[in-house]
């Protein structure tokens, strides 16, 4: 009775072992990287290029944040 336990577990592993070699050396996936290493390129690019009106944006927004919060702590 031990036996079919220790089979299933090897067999359980090996085919972990499979399925992970498979993922490894899928080449789908290095396609995958490769156009997320390019759109995370171009939005750092962005990033840097419109730094300022992004930064502006922050806070332009944080400003109407805490308005609108000591608005609402003054009026309860």
């Amino acid at each position: 009775m031990l036996n079919k336990y220790i089979i299933k577990m090897q067999t359980a592993a090996l085919d972990a072992i499979r399925k992970i070699d498979e993922l490894v050396h899928d080449e789908k996936g290095e396609v995958n990287i490769i156009a997320i290493i390019i759109i995370l390129a171009i939005a750092i690019a962005l990033a840097i290029i419109f730094r300022k009106q992004i930064k502006d944006l922050f806070d332009k927004i944080w400003g109407s944040i805490q308005s609108n919060s000591d608005d609402a702590l003054t009026k309860y």
